[in-house]
């Protein structure tokens, strides 16, 4: 029986001829910062591990990237989406979308695939703790890379985000204005950075006021309309009768309808009884008349899919954030007390 050979991988080159999975990327296409020394050991590599080339990396025209996010069922995902491919399609940029499914596993095999692809740059958001090596990689190289809606404290980074910490700030302030003082906050994961700016913006607002906040009101969920739900249950079933508090300040659209449907299911009605803003503004928000912070997300695709063109072109160098602002949107699912 004939023995069956696993085929090369990029990562394989790359482990034979000590180097990056970047190095090898950049050497496959021809780019010239690549030294000689390292160019020399990932050819050698590639001839002894009889690496195939891909026929997509033999010859390009047009721009190609990578867009890797986290969950294409996230409809804000789709809004930054909308934006990144009304300027791919003026400007002839073809855009390889990956869904990481929240698997660092799958994320990290997108990432080697498109290298392996030839692709000239990547977009990414973030929802790892830490960075992925190879993006860690590409950055200290200098490979085109921009983080979108969210961010990793990498040094010479690029990012399109919106302005998380003011956007909470407005959120807070807002129910303050109305009278409410006991505020459940609902966070994303922790180490997310909008969740950790979005907690600051909120604790801000509510220092401001000289308004000393309740730990327990501080709730974390993993960003959907489902893991708000159950955190909003075991808040109220712990409260008893009646809730502490008069409003939910929501880290996103989706969590702050799972908070709304939770407090419906025990008997609470939104605005009367408890007020409800979101944040992020997603198309069904207008649709249940939710308080929320709109962020600008078609811009902030847009704009992620130019400054990643103008590094690829070499128009504009790392680091460079562009941080864009935040709008409060007042519907019907706030009210005075």
């Amino acid at each position: 029986m004939a023995r069956r050979y696993k085929a090369a991988t990029m990562k394989d080159v790359a482990e034979r001829a000590h180097v990056s999975v970047a190095t090898v990327s950049r050497v496959i296409n021809s780019d010239p910062s690549v030294s000689e020394v390292n160019r020399s050991a990932v050819t050698a590599a590639i001839e002894q591990l009889g690496y195939a080339l891909k026929p997509a990396q033999a010859e390009k025209g047009e721009l190609r990237v990578g867009l890797v996010i986290p969950d294409v069922t996230n409809p804000y995902f789709g809004v930054l989406m909308q934006g990144i491919t009304n300027v791919a399609r003026v400007h002839h940029v073809e855009v390889i979308l990956c869904n990481a499914d929240w698997n660092a596993d799958t994320e990290h095999y997108h990432l080697e695939n498109l290298l392996e692809r030839g692709v000239d740059g990547i977009i990414h958001i973030p929802f790892r703790e830490t960075v992925d090596p190879i993006i860690s990689d590409l950055i200290d190289e200098q490979f085109p890379v921009v983080f979108l809606d969210r961010e990793y404290p990498i040094e010479n980074s690029c990012s399109v985000t919106s302005n998380n910490d003011e956007g909470a700030y407005q959120a807070v302030t807002y129910l303050l204005n109305l009278g409410h003082r006991e505020i459940v906050f609902m966070s994303g994961p922790r180490h997310l950075s909008t969740s950790i700016l979005r907690r600051e913006g909120f604790e801000r607002g509510l220092t401001e006021f000289g308004v000393q906040h309740r730990p327990e009101l501080i709730l974390y969920g993993d960003t959907t309309q489902e893991s708000a739900y159950h955190e909003m249950l075991k808040l109220l079933e712990s409260e008893g009768d009646k809730p502490s508090f008069t409003a939910v300040c929501a880290s996103n659209d989706q969590m702050a309808y799972g908070a709304w449907q939770a407090l419906e299911t025990k008997g609470c009605h939104i605005p009367q009884d408890i007020s409800v803003i979101g944040y992020d503004d997603i198309p069904f928000s207008s649709f249940i008349s939710l308080t929320t912070i709109a962020q600008p997300g078609n811009e902030i695709g847009r704009n992620a899919l130019i400054l990643l063109m103008d590094l690829i072109n070499g128009r504009r160098e790392p680091p460079h954030r562009i941080v864009l602002r935040d709008s409060l949107i007042i519907r019907r699912s706030c009210r005075r007390i």
